[in-house]
């Protein structure tokens, strides 16, 4: 089924679910310190946060095979804008509190995983359907959602400062609202119904398939050392984007500078990811790995002295670039 816009619309989801989510990531903490003071909770927050998307990932993939990819695109960003409406019905009703925004950012978190997923799986036929080479539509397709993640957290805290995390969820809602619109204009071929849950369409069964991905990673010695390994650092890291940065900015009253960070983080990101294919080309893996390593060390260490706001914003681009 050919359709020029097919691709078009498939990144202007791409792009809003980018804006949404980094416009999240900046608010909810910003809330949760504001509101408690307490940096303890809004670690415990992020924690819990991250649980659903280890329960839900591996799922997800038998969802999509059920469903199809626009309708677990279109629920995940129409229950995302629900979950994000709450902190604004509940604010408007009654009184936010930690524990509702606890409950609310666990439920929204549920969604992220499928709708990011289903958007990867529609790469192809998006694509296809609008005549773009699948490898040239992947590069896009990253590089949208990056800017978008750049984008996000500049408009959060341009909403923060100007009338408060309120406004910032409000935009949010309304970009989660744009992204399931333009998922369901597209016209591409999505066959569904066929799932791995049936032996007769020739597939294995779901959770038979999930084993067998499992013991595959596990035999790949080399790959299964760096899954572990990433593990480890995504884990060590994620509290510096969750909670120390906006534990640092809230306490100066400053969510420009926090936004400028994660803008700059976000920034590096696009250049990085685009750069890849060329470095890739000239240098092998191992060496990409280690300078990677070193830039992502060089970079992070002089935060510890909590420099000047413009100094955060450049250190920031180059951890985020490597």
């Amino acid at each position: 089924m050919k359709n020029k816009h097919a691709f078009g619309l498939l990144q202007a989801t791409n792009a809003a679910s980018g804006i949404s989510n980094g416009v999240v990531m900046i608010t909810v903490p910003w809330i949760v310190l504001e509101l408690t003071g307490s940096a303890a909770k809004a670690g415990l927050l992020a924690a819990l946060s991250s649980l659903p998307g280890i329960v839900v990932s591996p799922v997800v993939g038998g969802l999509i095979d059920r469903f199809g990819r626009r309708a677990i695109s279109m629920f995940s960003d129409v229950m995302s804008m629900v979950s994000v409406l709450m902190f604004l019905v509940v604010n408007a009703i009654g009184e936010l509190t930690y524990t509702w925004i606890l409950v609310i950012a666990v439920l929204g978190a549920c969604f992220d995983p499928a709708g990011y997923t289903a958007r990867k799986a529609l790469i192809p036929n998006a694509a296809t359907a609008s005549g773009v080479e699948i490898d040239s539509a992947n590069g896009r397709h990253e590089g949208v959602f990056a800017i978008g993640w750049m984008v996000g957290p500049a408009v959060g805290s341009a909403c923060i400062k100007w009338s408060g995390p309120m406004l910032a969820f409000a935009v949010t809602a309304v970009t989660f609202a744009c992204a399931a619109i333009a998922v369901s204009l597209m016209r591409v071929d999505d066959e569904h119904g066929k799932t791995v849950a049936h032996h007769e369409d020739g597939h294995e069964p779901f959770f038979s398939s999930l084993r067998e991905g499992f013991h595959a990673l596990t035999r790949d010695k080399p790959l299964f050392a760096l899954a572990i390994g990433f593990m480890f650092l995504s884990g060590l890291y994620m509290p510096i984007d969750t909670v120390i940065f906006p534990t640092y900015f809230e306490s100066i009253d400053n969510p420009t500078g926090l936004g400028a960070l994660f803008a700059s983080l976000a920034a590096g990101m696009v250049i990085g990811a685009f750069a890849y294919g060329r470095l890739a080309a000239r240098f092998s893996t191992s060496t990409l790995l280690r300078l990677v390593m070193i830039v992502s060390t060089l970079s992070l260490i002089p935060l510890v002295i909590l420099p000047p706001t413009w100094l955060f914003v450049v250190l920031g681009f180059f951890a985020g670039l490597s």
